[in-house]
């Protein structure tokens, strides 16, 4: 049977306003970039054919639609996940669920899957914009499937961080505020702590820096699995960095050569939301606190 609060929560958002609005002003959003993107570099409006045309350019655009695809749902995911379980105690309807035959276990997986769903609808979505790039070659349709299975990937993780500090504060204000300070110290504290490591401890390692020692750094950080997505060279900031990871990737002598950046961070991502999820079945379980305060009495 269909988990009872998967149901109600994809028949609610369905049913409104804000899905299809929410919907079209992304789409607006990744296109209008897009557009803009080509404008700036000359690849529009061409009054002398096709002279003009450099075919690079669409592997940039890629980049720029995959950096600014990860970017909102980095941004998205934790304004929808983080008032999952706060919101119901705002509306003082999760005590009726508390008190309904559903588990918490249902209750979790159920707000869980909801809000995946709600966010893959718009990865999924923007396929059309962001396969323009099939017109100019450069990137395959597994690439663009990788990447995706990484965008499910970090949401589940940043999901279940939103639903786990949903359970944790009452207040939607103090969840999503908490949430995203969370995911901020998740994806810079690596990179702050490894470039504290490389002024101070470095020496130890003379001087080089390999990707084993990257990748003990920076696997938490979603950006460090992001970088196996990036195409092409160093045409900016980013793409020289990650660039340089795949390069130190491809000259490591130990095993960890074979996993790339997006495996690892995945893994971690796996492990760290059936973490979260347990976590925030056990912390949303009233019984708990029932056979807490039987012992205080006794």
């Amino acid at each position: 049977m269909l988990n009872p609060i998967l149901e109600k929560d994809i028949k609610t958002k369905m049913r409104g306003w804000r899905t299809p609005v929410l919907l079209s002003i992304y789409l607006l959003f990744l296109g209008l970039v897009l557009f803009l993107f080509f404008l700036a570099n000359d690849q529009l409006f061409d009054t002398y054919g096709y002279s003009n045309f450099n075919p690079r350019i669409a592997v940039n655009a890629y980049n720029v639609i995959a950096i600014f695809q990860f970017a909102l749902l980095m941004l998205i995911v934790p304004a929808i996940t983080a008032t999952a379980i706060s919101g119901e105690r705002e509306r003082q309807t999760l005590d009726l669920m508390l008190c309904s035959d559903i588990s918490t276990w249902s209750i979790i997986l159920g707000k869980l899957v909801v809000s995946i769903a709600h966010i893959m609808l718009l990865v999924f979505a923007s396929l059309p914009i962001l396969g323009m790039v099939f017109l100019f070659g450069g990137i395959t349709f597994g690439e663009i499937m990788l990447l995706f299975l990484f965008y499910l990937i970090t949401a589940l993780m940043v999901a279940s961080l939103g639903i786990f500090l949903s359970t944790v504060f009452r207040k939607n204000v103090t969840a999503i505020i908490t949430t995203y300070i969370c995911l901020g110290a998740l994806a810079l504290g690596p990179v702050i702590v490894f470039f504290i490591w490389g002024v101070f401890g470095l020496r130890s390692f003379n001087g080089e820096i390999t990707y084993s020692i990257i990748t003990a750094f920076l696997f938490p950080s979603p950006g460090f699995g992001f970088s196996s997505f990036f195409a092409g060279g160093r045409s900016s900031i980013f793409g020289g960095i990650f660039s340089e990871i795949m390069n130190l990737a491809e000259r490591e002598t130990s095993f960890i050569r074979y996993l790339k950046p997006w495996m690892i961070n995945g893994l971690f991502n796996i492990i760290f939301s059936g973490i979260l999820i347990c976590l925030s079945a056990w912390k949303l379980n009233p019984v708990k606190r029932r056979k807490r305060k039987a012992k205080k009495v006794d």
